[in-house]
């Protein structure tokens, strides 16, 4: 039961992180987008969909939410920069 509640501990830990980084990566995306930066939206969007489909494939998020996630990161971004 000890050895469940800490393998629990160390799972969260490591979910919540890859959560983290992936919410920060997005958060870079839609900052770059406001600010008209479409070489940094660029770059960005490649390691915010990087990290949504590493959360998705460590079990962190559905495969189908990283999906969905991206495609509206996307069209965020376009509709940020003016690209219809």
């Amino acid at each position: 039961m000890e050895k469940h509640l800490r393998q629990t501990r160390t799972r969260t830990l490591r979910n919540r992180i890859r959560k983290k980084a992936m919410k920060q990566a997005i958060r870079e995306v839609l900052q770059a987008a406001e600010a008209g930066d479409a070489d940094a939206v660029t770059a960005g969007l490649r390691e915010a969909q990087k990290a949504m489909d590493k959360a998705a494939q460590r079990g962190v998020i559905h495969r189908n939410t990283a999906r969905r996630r991206k495609a509206r990161l996307v069209a965020r971004a376009r509709e940020l920069l003016g690209q219809e």
